[in-house]
């Protein structure tokens, strides 16, 4: 029996875009509730999609390396959706992202998801 060997890079963004599946059902507290017994406010994680998108582009579009600050330029003032870091990931299983800006990408993001959810875990 012949085993594939799966690209390390696509092996990463299915494993973050599994653990971001799971991270945006979750909800996240904002506030408390306060002697009126008004409780405080409950998001959820996938209401952070944009924002770590952002953030992402914003690291790129910066990044030393001409390349993937090219990328990310490129991508910019471009309609991101209705689920920006799936679509990013799914381009990444797409191998539609050059391999050194995915690597780059999905250590930042890994770091990202990561830190989230050990906060909310």
């Amino acid at each position: 029996m012949s085993s594939v060997v799966a690209d390390p890079t696509i092996a990463l963004a299915e494993q973050l875009l599994d653990l971001w599946s799971a991270l945006a059902l979750r909800h996240v507290a904002l506030g408390s509730a306060c002697g009126c017994g008004a409780g405080g406010v409950s998001l959820r994680l996938e209401d952070f999609e944009l924002d770590i998108v952002d953030y992402l582009q914003d690291g790129g579009e910066r990044h030393d390396d001409a390349e993937i600050a090219a990328w990310f330029q490129a991508r910019q003032g471009r309609d991101l959706g209705s689920q920006p870091l799936r679509d990013l990931l799914d381009a990444v299983v797409a191998r539609q992202v050059p391999v050194p800006t995915a690597d780059w990408l999905l250590q930042r993001l890994e770091r990202t998801l990561r830190s989230i959810n050990d906060l909310h875990g």
